[in-house]
C-alpha cells in the first residue's frame, strides 16, 4: 500500500488527528523525499552540539527542522502561497514580534497543514510514486 496514492487519504488523516505534525511531517518527507543529506539536520554533530549546550538549543533544532520539513512538503506538493510560506523572513519576523508574530506563526502552521492535506486528497503527491 503506497501512501501517496489519492485513494490512500484516509490513513493521513487518521495520521492527521492522531499523531503529531511533527510524525507527520517525518513520514510524509520520507515518502517524498525531502530530506536532504547535506542539510544541517543531516549531520550528527550538529544534534549533539545543541543536546550538550543545556538542552534548550536542542529544543529549538527540533522546531526549525519540522518548520524546514514542514516548508519542503508544502512546496514538493504545490500548496499555494509559497511566496510567504517560502521566505525565511516572514519566519524570523514571526519569532521576534511577540504575540502578532507567534499568531501569524501558529496559523501559517495550521494553513500548511491544512493545504498539504487537501494535496494529497486531490492527487497531487501521486507523481512522486516510485514504480
Amino acid at each position: 500500500m503506497d501512501l501517496l496514492k489519492r485513494q490512500n487519504w484516509w490513513v493521513w488523516l487518521i495520521i492527521y488527528l492522531g499523531g503529531s505534525g511533527f510524525l507527520k511531517s517525518i513520514i510524509l518527507g520520507y515518502f517524498l523525499k525531502v530530506f536532504d543529506p547535506n542539510e544541517w539536520y543531516a549531520k550528527w554533530w550538529v544534534w549533539v552540539i545543541g543536546f550538550v549546550a543545556f538542552i534548550f538549543p536542542f529544543f529549538v533544532m527540533i522546531m526549525v527542522f519540522y518548520f524546514q520539513i514542514t516548508v519542503a512538503i508544502a512546496d514538493r506538493l504545490n500548496v499555494g502561497g509559497k511566496t510567504v510560506y517560502g521566505n525565511t523572513y516572514f519566519w524570523i519576523l514571526g519569532v521576534i514580534i511577540p504575540i502578532i508574530g507567534w499568531a501569524f506563526i501558529g496559523f501559517l502552521i495550521l494553513y500548511l497543514h491544512i493545504f498539504i492535506f487537501i494535496q494529497l486528497y486531490s492527487g497531487e503527491g501521486e507523481q512522486y510514486i516510485e514504480a
